[in-house]
């Protein structure tokens, strides 16, 4: 009986403690113009997954965001990720094996549209160079390779668009998620305000 009563003492002071700070209660932290965030995120869907590759380095990237105004921000970001794929060119017997790295380097300007406590969905465009370099597993690139389109190194012109949110656990740190073209095709990772 005794423990019962413990029990439900606790249980009405825990709910009277929050009823009493759910008053006073103030956001985590409001996302707004002038600031200033580093972001870090891994893939979870990479862009060559439909190439049947294997992850030497999963997709990762780094960024930094600064909002202009409050519904409007730019930023820049680095991208990485490391693949081993195996292709068959068309009249081969024997697969072909290929190591590819991938570097990308992109600006971002994106729209805001939520203005709540703690959450912020925006989405956006972005645009920069991809530089891929690819290496041969099975001796030196040739007549196969030629026929196929596989350059040991290429640099080109990347855009895209992504569509994303941020969720604020505390005043300086969020968590954020993003669909869209880049290094993967869907980010989850971490970020923190440095400004």
């Amino acid at each position: 009986m005794k423990k019962c009563l413990l029990l439900a003492a606790f249980a009405l002071s825990t709910a009277i403690a929050n009823d009493l700070s759910a008053q006073y209660y103030k956001p985590t932290r409001i996302f707004k113009q002038g600031q200033a965030d580093i972001r870090a995120s891994a893939g979870l869907l990479p862009t060559y997954a439909k190439d049947a590759s294997r992850m030497v380095v999963p997709p990762v990237s780094l960024g930094v965001d600064w909002m202009v105004s409050d519904q409007f921000s730019v930023g820049v970001e680095l991208g990485y990720s490391h693949y081993q794929m195996e292709k068959l060119p068309a009249g081969e017997t024997d697969m072909r094996h290929y190591d590819n790295q991938t570097l990308l380097v992109m600006t971002r300007a994106l729209a805001h549209f939520t203005r709540r406590d703690n959450l912020d969905i925006y989405g956006g465009f972005r645009f920069g160079t991809q530089m891929v370099r690819i290496r041969s597993l099975d001796g030196p690139f040739g007549a196969i390779e030629q026929l196929i389109g596989i350059r040991p190194q290429r640099t080109r012109f990347q855009y895209g668009a992504c569509l994303g949110f941020r969720f604020a656990v505390s005043p300086g740190a969020h968590i954020l998620g993003e669909a869209g073209t880049g290094i993967s095709l869907i980010n989850v990772g971490v970020g923190f305000k440095i400004k």
